[in-house]
């Protein structure tokens, strides 16, 4: 047999041409390489000359054809914008009386212009602080020595700062940070004192034209007279970069009339507050914008702050910027309140007048405070609200926001929600009759109402203010058993159940109302003892605030609603008048019990048509309410550091008229009323009550001021033997109400 090659070239014997055994076929074809280099040549050739005429024709579209399109789009990219803050929205009263407005006022400002030195921004400074009155003592410390090491720096640097701390700057051991606070500390008060008048005075200048302002122009005098103005203007050619424009303040027509509650506003100098800076950034906000600090001016900047004017900034042929308006802004939204302004001066002025006329009463030494809330129960406005202070020096200012922030003890104006609670629950029946007589816990002292009442049912509980009465429903609401000097075992988690019956009713919990910083008030934990929860159904242990008060009552006045108090109604555009926000009444939650919440109303008119409440029956309006007096205390420290404890009482009332179909409901709290030991005195709540509601219903014939009947619900024993006030009083701060006494 013959061996064939598997692969390679052979012949045949009928065939003298080559054969390629095993081979792919194209291996059998010529090899043509010019003809393969042409045409792939050919290919690249094409591919380039493609390339190239996309390149003309987008060269062609974009120089040619869209030349303005992106001429307007560089211009935009590059373009420097500044806002320009509009005046914010007014603050109206419920009948359109302005209760914060603006005013326009003149600044002068500066912008810096294009490639300025700083040797020339100190010229136009010291220009500047001599032409115009500058104050350098706003100067601190910090800023004088900033001054000098600006003026002194290799001086300081060649002669203060040692060769070792150089070598650790030069080694990294230092940075520039740690080298500054060297040379500052290295500044002596001798350095200071070089520095002149003249040159302080232009350095607050220069100091202004150096701040921050993310592009913004600067503030460097603000609230100038036109003449001052006018002198710059015709000065233009000496103040490069200078300018006059126009800026607002609020104003307030009331004076400071509830100024606290209305809130306060950065200046341009402050800008935004730096709590909050990331999120006004986020809100596209300049960082010397003015914003609203605190109360209803911080709670509705979205509303008042309006739309910024924005212009575009451009330089002439000199340098100097100047703007074109590219959206024209507009002032914010005015808001109107639920205030009556005319109803809010009436109660300042009655709350001033009562705590002047008692600045010294003996046994009232304590007396430096009264909070009251005037609301509507149907729809939680709040028509008035005040918390009138008498300060050290016997001047009287105002704290209207101790309203919901300051909680205090109020005593028998809860037992409203008591008397709810146990006919909600079943353990009292309408009408079913408890003997008042008193309660003796084995190793307590006796605990019991301000008199003996005898036999009285729920309504009569409320008229007479019986403790007695509220110690059964709480006893019976936590299982125990009654036995004169036994010990009393209640169910430990009681006061949870009578805690979520009070929230019912607005008592500690938030109320809601739309101002920030709203306080709960002070509820202690777990209770200890049967004693705390007996304390408890009679208002002797947790703390509330004055709106949660008026919450209360107003749930009680409206038929079991609780509704959210709100400050603002709505929101309006000041040119159209449209209506752009509406607050709307927001019921929280609602009482399942309507017939247990009607003998709680009778109990509370009965109050004052036969009860402990009768300083109310001369008003020109059929009313109901609840007195209530607390046990509090308060520490004083004398001039030789000797602290000593008084025992004091809170009154508080609240009420709503007209009876049968209210319209006004009120919260009065006056802690510290009076020092314990020489009997009751009486409730200037209900003084302060009659001559309001008298106010409302005859605005032109309001009586007299006339002490009322003493209120006779102390709620507690009084004890006789309390320590005499010492000769030097330091100004104290009243204390939360502990576990009183039994």
């Amino acid at each position: 047999m013959t061996n064939k090659p598997l692969l390679g070239p052979r012949k045949t014997k009928d065939d003298k041409k080559l054969h390629w055994e095993g081979s792919s076929e194209h291996l059998r074809k010529a090899l043509d390489l010019s003809k393969i280099v042409t045409r792939r040549f050919q290919l690249v050739a094409l591919a380039v000359c493609v390339g190239m005429a996309a390149i003309v024709v987008r060269l062609y579209s974009i120089q040619m054809l869209k030349t303005d399109d992106y001429a307007q789009k560089l211009a935009t990219y590059t373009r420097r914008y500044q806002t320009v803050t509009t005046p914010r929205g007014e603050m109206l009263d419920r009948n359109g009386q302005v209760l914060v407005g603006n005013k326009q006022r003149l600044n002068i400002t500066y912008f810096p212009p294009q490639g300025i030195s700083d040797e020339k921004e100190w010229e136009l400074a010291r220009r500047f602080s001599t032409d115009y009155e500058v104050d350098e003592t706003q100067l601190g410390t910090r800023d004088l020595k900033d001054l000098y090491l600006s003026l002194h720096k290799k001086e300081i640097d060649a002669e203060r700062i040692t060769e070792e701390e150089m070598a650790a700057y030069y080694k990294g051991d230092l940075n520039d940070n740690d080298i500054y606070y060297l040379e500052l500390a290295r500044i002596t008060e001798e350095d200071l004192q070089t520095l002149d008048t003249d040159l302080r005075k232009a350095y607050v200048v220069k100091q202004a034209m150096d701040m921050p302002s993310s592009g913004q122009t600067k503030i460097i005098k603000s609230d100038v007279t036109v003449e001052e103005a006018a002198f710059l203007i015709e000065h233009m050619e000496d103040y490069q970069g200078f300018n006059v424009d126009f800026d607002w303040d609020r104003e307030y027509p009331f004076g400071t009339m509830l100024k606290s509650v209305l809130g306060t506003v950065t200046t341009s100098k402050q800008g935004l507050p730096s709590e909050d800076l990331d999120y006004y950034l986020a809100l596209d906000y300049s960082r010397n914008e003015k914003v609203g600090r605190s109360g209803l001016e911080k709670q509705y900047e979205g509303l008042l702050s309006g739309k910024r004017s924005v212009y575009d900034l451009a330089y002439d042929e000199n340098g100097t910027g100047y703007l074109s308006e590219v959206n024209e802004g507009s002032k914010g939204y005015d808001l109107e309140l639920s205030i009556d302004a005319r109803l809010q001066q009436k109660l300042d002025e009655i709350l001033t007048q009562v705590l002047t006329e008692y600045k010294d009463d003996p046994w009232r030494p304590f007396m430096d405070r009264i909070m009251y809330v005037l609301q509507d129960p149907n729809t939680g406005d709040i028509l008035a609200m005040s918390c009138m202070i008498r300060n050290a020096d016997g001047s009287i200012s105002a704290s209207p926001t101790s309203i919901y922030t300051d909680a205090y003890a109020p005593g028998s104006v809860v037992k409203g929600a008591t008397v709810y609670m146990g006919l909600d629950q079943g353990v009292i029946q309408p009408g079913e009759k408890i003997l008042d007589n008193y309660i003796k816990i084995k190793d307590t002292p006796i605990k019991k109402s301000w008199k003996t009442l005898g036999w009285v049912d729920d309504v009569q509980a409320l008229a007479q203010s019986s403790n007695v009465f509220m110690f059964n429903v709480a006893i019976r609401l936590g299982g125990g058993t009654y036995i004169e000097n036994n010990p009393l075992q209640i169910d430990a988690n009681t006061y949870l159940l009578m805690r979520s019956y009070y929230s019912q009713f607005g008592l500690g919990v938030l109320t809601g109302i739309d101002v920030p910083n709203e306080a709960v008030g002070y509820m202690p934990g777990k209770l200890a003892n049967a004693g705390n929860t007996l304390d408890f159904a009679i208002g002797q242990l947790d703390n509330y605030t004055t709106i949660e008060l008026a919450q209360y009552v107003s749930t009680i006045a409206n038929g079991g609603k609780k509704i959210q108090p709100r400050l603002v109604r709505r929101a309006f555009d000041p040119g159209t008048q449209n209506v752009v926000y509406e607050n709307y009444v927001n019921v929280l939650s609602t009482l399942e019990n309507p017939a247990a919440l009607e003998r709680v109303r009778q109990g509370f008119n009965a109050c004052v048509y036969g009860g402990i409440c009768y300083g109310l029956t001369d008003v020109p309006v059929t009313m109901s309410a609840k007195t209530g007096t607390a046990e509090s205390f308060i520490n004083v420290t004398s001039e030789d550091g000797t602290t000593t404890r008084y025992d004091t009482t809170n009154n508080s009332v609240v009420a709503y008229a007209p009876a049968e179909n209210p319209e006004f409901a009120m919260a009065c709290m006056i802690p510290n009323a009076w020092i314990t030991g020489g009997g009751s005195q009486s409730n200037l709540c209900l003084r302060i009550t009659n001559e309001l509601t008298k106010a409302i219903y005859n605005p032109n014939d309001v009586a007299e001021n006339a002490n009322l009947p003493a209120d006779t619900d102390p709620g507690a024993e009084i004890p006789t033997d309390t320590p005499a006030l010492p000769p030097a009083q330091d100004p104290v701060e009243p204390q939360a109400s502990s576990d009183p006494a039994q």
